[in-house]
């Protein structure tokens, strides 16, 4: 007996080019990526699970930075082949669209990011790290992986010494 896991799900005969270009970016995400890069997509997607969970411990809107929930997810779908168009980026930082589209303006005048048409549906904007903001991610994202363990002796206050002493 097969499980749900084993069923294979067939593709319409005739898959659109949207759906096409999906399935093409899914199966170039991954390939060739090192241990490295895997900890740094696995600390981003835990970075964005943490800033989900923080309104449980902290009235919601009150610490709340929007360009980094945007650079997150714009790292986790860069790296894992998918495709961000500007609509999701203003669901991703749940202000609205007029203020969603400010900070997508100020995020590509600082290139930080690219926005392009979408050449299936002109009607759509992909959006995707630009390659300075890739690099941006990448170094925060390996001095976040460097830190030490909070139980780790250099994460301690060190103790008052007067001077002199």
């Amino acid at each position: 007996m097969r499980s749900s896991k084993d069923r294979i799900i067939p593709l319409p005969a005739d898959p659109s080019p949207s759906s096409r270009r999906t399935v093409e970016s899914l199966a170039q995400a991954g390939h060739g990526r090192t241990i490295l890069e895997r900890e740094l997509v696995d600390c981003a997607r835990r970075l964005i699970r943490l800033r989900k969970e923080m309104d449980q411990h902290i009235p919601p809107g009150l610490v709340k930075d929007y360009a980094w929930d945007i650079l997150l997810e714009l790292f986790v779908n860069g790296e894992e082949g998918g495709i961000v168009y500007v609509k999701q980026l203003m669901l991703v930082s749940s202000i609205t669209p007029t203020s969603a589209m400010r900070l997508i303006d100020r995020l590509e005048d600082e290139a930080l990011i690219e926005r392009q048409p979408d050449p299936l549906d002109h009607r759509r904007v992909i959006v995707g790290l630009s390659d300075r903001g890739r690099s941006a991610m990448v170094t925060l994202l390996r001095k976040i992986l460097e830190q030490p363990a909070e139980s780790d002796t250099a994460a301690r206050p060190k103790p008052f010494v007067p001077r002199g002493r």
